[in-house]
C-alpha cells in the first residue's frame, strides 16, 4: 500500500501535526510506504525508512484566518506538482483545506485514485467568531448578519473541497452529524495518545494548592473568557496555562495570579500535565481535543463543555465532568473536584484507564482497515 497525505501543517505544534507525526512513526515501524507533503519556511526532503516527508516553501502568504497556520491561503510552487504526480498511490488523504490541500484538490479533480478527506477543525465557527469580534462596533443586526454570511461562505468552500473525496473522516460522532452537510460518506477517525510520554509517573513536585491546567492555543475562539471569569477571584486553587496565541497578553493582564508557561514539548510538558490536579477545557468548538487524551493519560480528571467533540472522551463523574459552558456550571464542576481529594484521584485513575484504550497504534489499525476497504 502506498499512501500520500497532503497537510498544510506537519512540523508545527497542534493536534493536526501531532496526528500525522504519529502516523509517520507508525508507517515507518510497519514498513508502509507513506509520502507526506507539507509546507514550511524551507524546502526540504526527509526520508525515514518507508516514509518520505516533502516540505515546500510558499510565496505571497495570505492568512484567511488569524493564528491557524494550517489554513493560510498561499501560492504553491511548481515543485509540489512535480513530486506529487511522480508516484501512483493507492490512497490519497487530503488532511487540511488550506493552500496545499486546495492545490491537490484541483490537481485530483479527475484522478481515479481513492481519496480520503479528513475534517479536523470547525472553520466555519472560527470564521464566524473572528467576524463577530472584529465587527463588534457595528449594530447587532448587521454584525450577526455578516457573521452568518461568513459561516455560510466557509461551508460552501468546504463542500467544494470535500466534493471529490470518496470518504470523509470525522473525529467524533457529534462532528459526523454536522458533516452531513457535505453529502459525502463519513466514518469516524479518532485520535490517539502516547501513554508513555503522558504518564502520571512524570510527577516530580507537589503544589500547596490544587492545580487546574489548560493546554492549547490561547485564542478567543477557545472560550478562554470563561477561564477569566472562573479564576480571577479564586484562591482555593491555581491556574496553569500552557500554549501561546493572540490572546495571551489579554489573559495575562486579566489573570495576573495564573502561571503562563508558553509553548512546551517533551519532558517539560509531560511534567506539567502530571503535576496538575485536574484539566479544564472550556472550548465549545473543538472537534476532538488531543489535549484531553494527554491529560487523561497523565492521570487527570477533565472538565469539558457539553458542546463539541471533547465530551465524547469523558464519562461524567467517572473520569471527568461535562458541564454547560456557563460560569455557574463550571464553578460547580471545579468545586466537585476540589471538595473530595480521594474522589478526584479515583477519577484521575479512571481517566488513565480510558486513555490506555486510545493508543496511536490502535487508532491507526482502525484507519488502515478503512483504507483497505477502499482499495
Amino acid at each position: 500500500m502506498k499512501i500520500a497525505v497532503i497537510t498544510d501543517t506537519f512540523y508545527t505544534i497542534n493536534g493536526i501535526s501531532r496526528t500525522y507525526q504519529e502516523l509517520a512513526k507508525y508507517c515507518q515501524k510497519k514498513n508502509i510506504r507513506l509520502d507526506i507533503f507539507t509546507i514550511g519556511t524551507t524546502a526540504k526532503h526527509q526520508k525515514k525508512g518507508s516514509v518520505n516527508i516533502y516540505q515546500f516553501t510558499v510565496s505571497w502568504p495570505f492568512k484567511y484566518y488569524y493564528d491557524l497556520p494550517p489554513f493560510d491561503a498561499r501560492i504553491i510552487p511548481p515543485g509540489f506538482k512535480e513530486k506529487f504526480v511522480l508516484t501512483k498511490y493507492d490512497i490519497i488523504q487530503l488532511a487540511t483545506p488550506g493552500s496545499l490541500g486546495i492545490a491537490a484538490r484541483l490537481m485530483l479533480s479527475s484522478d481515479p485514485t481513492p481519496k480520503v478527506g479528513v475534517f479536523h477543525t470547525m472553520l466555519a465557527e472560527y470564521a464566524g467568531d473572528w467576524t463577530e469580534k472584529n465587527l463588534k462596533k457595528l449594530p447587532d443586526y448587521l454584525k450577526y448578519s455578516i457573521t452568518g454570511l461568513s459561516q455560510a461562505a466557509v461551508w460552501q468552500i468546504l463542500k467544494w473541497f470535500y466534493a471529490k473525496t470518496d470518504l470523509v473522516l470525522a473525529p467524533s460522532e457529534e462532528i459526523k452529524k454536522k458533516l452531513k452537510i457535505l453529502k459525502r460518506p463519513i466514518k469516524i477517525f479518532p485520535r490517539g495518545v502516547d501513554t508513555k510520554i503522558f504518564n502520571p509517573n512524570h510527577k516530580n513536585k507537589k503544589s500547596k494548592l490544587p492545580v487546574a491546567l489548560y493546554v492549547g492555543r490561547l485564542s478567543p475562539e477557545k472560550n478562554l473568557d470563561l477561564l477569566v471569569k472562573l479564576f480571577k477571584n479564586r484562591t482555593d486553587c491555581q491556574l496553569w496555562l500552557v500554549g501561546d496565541g493572540p490572546y495571551k497578553t489579554g489573559l495575562m493582564a486579566q489573570l495576573p495570579q495564573a502561571k503562563f508557561f508558553g509553548y512546551l514539548t517533551g519532558k517539560r510538558l509531560s511534567q506539567i500535565y502530571a503535576n496538575a490536579d485536574f484539566f479544564i477545557f472550556p472550548s465549545t468548538t473543538d472537534t476532538f481535543g488531543n489535549v484531553i487524551l494527554e491529560a487523561q493519560a497523565s492521570g487527570l480528571p477533565v472538565i469539558v463543555t457539553n458542546s463539541g467533540g471533547p465530551k465524547e472522551l469523558v464519562k461524567n463523574k467517572i473520569n471527568g465532568l461535562i458541564a454547560k459552558p456557563k460560569i455557574s456550571a463550571f464553578n460547580q464542576a471545579i468545586n466537585y473536584l476540589l471538595k473530595d481529594k480521594k474522589r478526584r484521584e479515583l477519577m484521575g485513575q479512571n481517566a488513565r484507564l480510558s486513555a490506555e484504550s486510545q493508543s496511536w497504534p490502535k487508532v491507526f489499525e482502525k484507519l488502515f482497515k478503512i483504507y483497505q476497504g477502499m482499495i
